[in-house]
């Protein structure tokens, strides 16, 4: 310890004493005035002696010439943007006036077009009467020229428009909101379908229709039996020339097969020694049990003749019964033209699931079961036998809400079935089936809807005929003895009362063939006439 206290102080050498010395001393500030310092600056009074005030600090000139020339720059940048964004919007400007003055030249002339068309409309009916009569040109006796119109509607009946247009069909975007699996499936079928057109000594129907199948250097094509019909009657035309184009262009002449008129399916010949494609229609029924959940996203197929090419149109199927007589028909959302009828309904999942029909607001179509069951009464029998029970039905899930209440305060309705809407035959007459009850089975086989009761009536009458013709060969199919006794499972709705019994109707007959009928617009065809001869025909519709 005494060592410690007596120790000597520490050598520092002269050099870093007078270093130390030399350096400045920092300058003390009195506590009072740091305190006022601080006052003034919360204050905002930065005093002007106090070293973090960079505001006051003086600059030299280049500095100040320099922040000059950086703001003259930033304003000129601001100028230059401000110019371009000027000439951007005249630019813009020019731009639409020039597409409205070219929208205002196609105005232009498409109302010219349309005056023109308005005053070929009225130069041709004005020249001629209403009963189809021949008149000469500005009602000259005698004249070269002269022009008949058939079919010509009463006045007031709206535009003439053309009867054969592919404007109502699709667009060729319709499938681009759907998979590639879609388009592919679409196109593979697109390679089966044919466009047909049939004449004698002038047009009668251009449709579409699917190559189902190829046997011996011959193709067979499922299409409407609308090609083969009478404009003015439902009968077949007594041979008609029938065109078949095929997909690549290459046209075929065609011969008709098998024709039935109560489902307007008709068959056509083909011969060809080079193979081609068909395909089959599907067979399931789940597809139309709108009792269950599944898709119901469908596409339509069509073919042009001239010029040869496809139309499709998408759509889904509709829970509602067609307008047309026929009770086996279902809809779908899906907009074709005259041309597609014949063509085939396809699902997303490629399946062939029906035959299209015409209408201006939907599109019936023919379920594939019962066009496949039809195809096999042709091969059979050579035609479709049906047996005629005297029930006009449609499916349950059809009827309205208030039909349905009435059925609930009576008791429980039934899920599925048909609701008898009519009863016309004696046959049926006998029974105790009445309008408004429900039926659900025949001959203990269930259906839901009207569709599955048309096939599953095929089925029995076709099965029932065979098992005849094995034991007695000579039954011709326009026998009157009693056919079959069919069993139905009927719910009838009496007096507040539901009751559930079993009618048997007694069929001795088939269904005609011509039971259910078929409108098409009646086209008005205007003919050209030179010394007599025909030298053009054009077909228009009124509008709707």
């Amino acid at each position: 310890m005494a060592d410690t206290e007596d120790r000597e102080p520490t050598f520092v050498p002269q050099s870093l004493s007078n270093a130390v010395d030399a350096s400045p001393k920092r300058r003390e500030m009195p506590v009072e005035s740091t305190i006022q310092s601080s006052e003034d600056y919360l204050c905002g009074q930065v005093p002007n002696n106090t070293r973090y005030n960079l505001r006051g600090r003086d600059v030299d000139l280049a500095t100040q010439l320099r922040r000059e020339e950086h703001k003259m720059d930033r304003e000129k940048c601001f100028e230059t943007k401000r110019l371009r964004k000027e000439q951007k919007m005249r630019e813009d400007r020019e731009c639409v006036d020039k597409a409205l003055r070219a929208r205002a030249v196609l105005d232009a002339q498409y109302k010219a077009w349309k005056e023109e068309q308005r005053k070929l409309r009225l130069s041709k009916q004005g020249g001629d009467n209403n009963d189809g009569d021949f008149s000469g040109n500005k009602g000259e006796k005698g004249s070269v020229y002269t022009r008949e119109i058939i079919n010509k509607p009463p006045e007031g009946s709206g535009d003439w428009l053309p009867y054969e247009s592919d404007d109502e069909f699709g667009t060729e975007f319709e499938l681009k909101h759907t998979s590639w699996e879609v388009e592919k499936f679409t196109l593979e079928l697109a390679r089966c379908m044919v466009g047909l057109e049939s004449f004698t000594d002038t047009k009668i129907f251009s449709c579409s229709g699917t190559i189902v199948e190829y046997v011996d250097d011959t193709g067979y094509v499922v299409t409407s039996a609308s090609l083969v019909r009478c404009p003015d009657r439902d009968e077949q035309i007594d041979k008609p020339k029938i065109n078949v184009w095929l997909a690549s262009g290459q046209k075929l002449e065609g011969f008709v097969s098998n024709v039935d008129f109560y489902y307007n399916i008709c068959v056509i010949k083909v011969p060809c020694t080079v193979h081609l494609p068909s395909k089959s229609f599907c067979p399931n029924t789940g597809f139309f049990n709108f009792y269950e959940n599944h898709t119901r996203d469908v596409v339509a197929l069509g073919r042009s003749c001239e010029p040869c090419s496809l139309k499709v149109a998408s759509g889904k199927l509709i829970p509602r019964r067609s307008r047309f007589d026929c009770e086996e028909l279902l809809v779908s959302s899906c907009k074709i033209s005259k041309r597609g009828v014949g063509g085939p309904l396809m699902d997303f999942d490629g399946n062939v699931i029906g035959m299209n029909f015409y209408d201006k607001k939907e599109t019936p179509f023919l379920p594939s079961f019962i066009v496949l069951k039809c195809l096999q009464h042709f091969d059979i029998f050579g035609k479709v036998i049906r047996p005629l029970h005297g029930l006009r039905v449609k499916t349950l899930y059809e009827a309205n809400l208030s039909l349905l209440e009435k059925k609930l305060q009576s008791g429980i309705p039934e899920r599925c079935g048909v609701i008898v809407v009519k009863v016309q035959e004696p046959s049926a007459e006998l029974s105790e089936i009445k309008v408004g009850d429900i039926i659900t089975h025949v001959d203990g086989v269930p259906f839901s809807n009207a569709a599955e009761l048309g096939g599953i009536l095929l089925d029995m009458c076709g099965k029932l005929w065979l098992d005849r013709q094995k034991m007695n060969p000579s039954d011709v199919f326009n026998q009157t003895a009693a056919l079959m006794s069919l069993k139905f499972r009927v719910r009838t709705y009496r007096d507040a009362k539901s009751e559930v019994i079993t009618q048997i109707i007694n069929v001795n007959k088939f269904t005609p063939s011509r039971l259910n009928k078929w409108p098409l617009p009646r086209p008005i065809i205007v003919r050209q006439y030179e010394h007599g001869k025909v030298i053009s025909e054009e077909w228009y519709m009124t509008g709707v």
